[in-house]
């Protein structure tokens, strides 16, 4: 057990190197003022936003289909405790 928890830190910490840099498209395909670096930039903007809107627009859907059907008139749920004397003298007359 204790190897396979040596061999573990010893891994994450010779990957700790490649997290900290970017990907290979972003990093240094570019110029640093090359007008493609915005065109990329904007279609990853697109990109991202097509399925958050996606997703938002169902959310909205169900919230609001929601909130319509609950301004309709339910039915009463009975109560199934046992009526008080008040209510029992009620009824008799």
């Amino acid at each position: 057990m204790r190897r396979i928890a040596v061999l573990a830190v010893v891994l994450v910490l010779a990957a700790h190197s490649a997290w900290a840099q970017s990907c290979a498209m972003c990093g240094s395909s570019f110029g640093q003022n090359d007008p493609v670096t915005r065109a990329f930039s904007w279609s990853i903007l697109f990109l991202m936003a097509t399925p958050y809107t996606i997703v938002g627009l169902i959310g909205a859907y169900l919230y609001f289909s929601y909130r319509r059907s609950s301004r309709r008139r339910r039915a009463t749920v009975p109560s199934l405790a046992r009526p008080s004397a008040e209510e029992r003298q009620g009824d008799l007359a």
